[in-house]
């Protein structure tokens, strides 16, 4: 065989190589989509789930919701407002920085090789945002009961009760209560 005949049997050989690299990095740039769509979208629902949650716990610390379930006259209501928007505050930027952090935890947990260091400093952070959540809700209650009477205190007492009894916040499946039974430990 001559030099020459050899040749085209050699480009050939490449150009199926080049096409089935091209082939290849498609296939890959299409999964790579597809993939990301797909944990966009996840991202998208835990975000929406989030921002309720929120919603929830902000009218469940609003005046009208205090003042409809205790029936506060307006002196007392004058108090409440000088005590809710303080401790709304500091619950929301705790909320907020717990979302951010079990995204971030979720995030570790998922990855190929999770770090257990960065998994056991999260779970500390937000064991820790959880103790601070609940030293800034007794005081309110404390600063709450304060201004109450003695039946409107019976009354706050079950609302705060449905906290810390069951790990759920006021009114989560109603309105204070622990109205729909059980339905699981929530992920705080």
């Amino acid at each position: 065989m001559k030099p020459e005949t050899m040749k085209p049997e050699k480009r050939e050989r490449w150009l199926i190589l080049i096409i089935a690299l091209l082939a290849l990095i498609n296939i890959a740039t299409v999964a790579t989509v597809i993939y990301n769509r797909n944990r966009s979208e996840k991202e998208k629902a835990t975000n929406n789930t989030a921002r309720n949650q929120l919603r929830g716990i902000s009218f469940r610390n609003s005046g009208s919701y205090f003042s409809d379930e205790l029936g506060l006259s307006e002196e007392q209501m004058e108090r409440f407002v000088q005590i809710n928007p303080v401790f709304r505050e500091q619950i929301w930027k705790i909320n907020n920085d717990l979302i951010r952090l079990r995204q971030k935890m979720f995030a570790e947990m998922a990855a190929e090789n999770p770090d257990i260091g960065k998994l056991d400093s999260f779970a500390d952070s937000i064991g820790f945002m959880h103790s601070d959540l609940k030293k800034i809700t007794y005081r309110y209650y404390l600063e709450i009961s304060n201004i109450c009477d003695a039946k409107q205190k019976e009354k706050l007492d079950e609302m705060f009760g449905a906290i810390f009894i069951s790990e759920r916040g006021m009114g989560q499946y109603g309105r204070g209560g622990q109205q729909g039974g059980r339905r699981g430990r929530q992920f705080n």
